[in-house]
């Protein structure tokens, strides 16, 4: 059973998210933050990283940058979520700072299962 680390501080996608992984068989373990997502990359050892750009205590994508630069956990793969109005060069800032995908908010759920078993499978 694959394991997905979902950092986000929004209950209402904690618990979407939850649902809809579950259903697909994965096994699910929240942050709510940067720091607690960082610590828990070490502690739950998850098969892919949902990460949101906007955190209480920091930028996802610098959280994505410093998973990425860490020996340990630098192959967990990171799908950033965000419900920014993305521009090009900030989606390019996050792929460049090591993320397998990025996905709008609000997605579909369809197509967000799909991204996540064609990262982790």
């Amino acid at each position: 059973m694959y394991t997905i680390l979902v950092i986000d501080d929004n209950e209402i996608i904690r618990s979407t998210l939850d649902k809809v992984l579950t259903a697909e068989g994965y096994a699910m373990s929240f942050a709510f933050n940067a720091e607690d997502g960082f610590k828990a990359c070490f502690q739950n050892k998850p098969d892919l990283i949902l990460l949101d750009v906007n955190l209480p205590d920091g930028d996802g994508i610098q959280l994505c940058r410093k998973i990425k630069a860490e020996p340990k956990i630098r192959h967990i793969p990171v799908l950033i979520l965000t419900g920014e109005a993305v521009e090009v060069d900030r989606r390019m800032e996050g792929l460049d700072a090591g993320a397998d995908d990025y996905i709008l908010k609000p997605f579909n759920f369809k197509e967000l299962v799909l991204r996540v078993r064609r990262i982790i499978s």
